[in-house]
This record gives C-alpha cells, structure tokens and sequence, in this order.
C-alpha cells in the first residue's frame, strides 16, 4: 500500500480506502500534538512571525516575547505581514532605543500609531520581556477593544 505520491504506508495503521489528513509541521520544535500547534501555525501562515531561528526553522514556544519582538506582531497583525514602517528619522522617541536598533521602526511606529508611550522615563526597554499587564494593554490599544 502507497499514498497518492507513491510514498509506502506498510505496517502502518491505516485503513485502505479511508481519507486522512496530513498536518504539516512547520517549525522543527513544534509537533502536531503540541497544545499551542495550531495558533502557532495560524500566526506562521498569517506572515506575523517567521520564528526564532532560520535553520533550523523554529518557534521557540517556551521562550519569552521581548517588547521589540511584540512591537512587530502588533504591526504585522494590523497591517498585515507585507508592512514595513517607515525608517527612522534623525531620532527615536525613546532613550533606549537608538536609531539603529534592530526594531527601531517598528517601536517608534507603535508609539506614532498610539499603541505605546514606553515604559516610563522616555524609555521603551525593548529587550524586556511583555507581561501579560502590558500585552493587555498593547491589544486593546492595537484592536481598538472597548
């Protein structure tokens, strides 16, 4: 016994003649039986985030969110996954966010589109990991909820 593409499926339980439907896994470090595979793979497939890590391809689902990677999500999830902020100008509006940065655009979008105003002090502390207080605050801000 073969699948459609001719690939063996001997001594494997499957039922002749039953459809079945095969999940692609995306990310080497999420499986299908992860509890979060879905969500993840709708993000995925959504262009609202690539992963962790490039090769191999992986999510890194027990890691932290940083408020620059958040920054992203927010803006790819309004914007779709095609959008690009505009560059930086002269400066940031954030002490702690030079120029240069690797999210620059993207932080300083947020905070343009009213999403943000930092952490405090003028400062955005973008390497600081979301607490679930702030990502309440950055989804209502960013979808308008009432």
């Amino acid at each position: 016994m073969s699948d459609l593409a001719g690939n063996p499926l001997d001594g494997l339980p499957y039922t002749s003649g039953a459809t079945y439907s095969i999940r692609p896994v995306t990310f080497d470090d999420v499986s299908t039986n992860y509890w979060a595979w879905q969500f993840i793979e709708r993000l995925y497939n959504a262009g609202i985030t690539g992963g962790c890590s490039i090769a191999p391809l992986n999510y890194c689902p027990n890691n932290t969110v940083t408020r620059a990677e958040m920054a992203i999500f927010l803006l790819r999830g309004i914007h779709g996954p095609s959008y690009s902020p505009p560059a930086v100008g002269g400066t940031t509006d954030f002490t702690d966010v030079p120029v240069g940065y690797w999210a620059g655009n993207w932080i300083e979008q947020l905070a343009v589109e009213g999403i943000t105003s930092g952490c405090g002090g003028c400062n955005y502390c973008p390497d600081n990991s979301v607490t679930r207080a702030e990502m309440a605050v950055f989804l209502v801000r960013t979808f308008s909820l009432p």
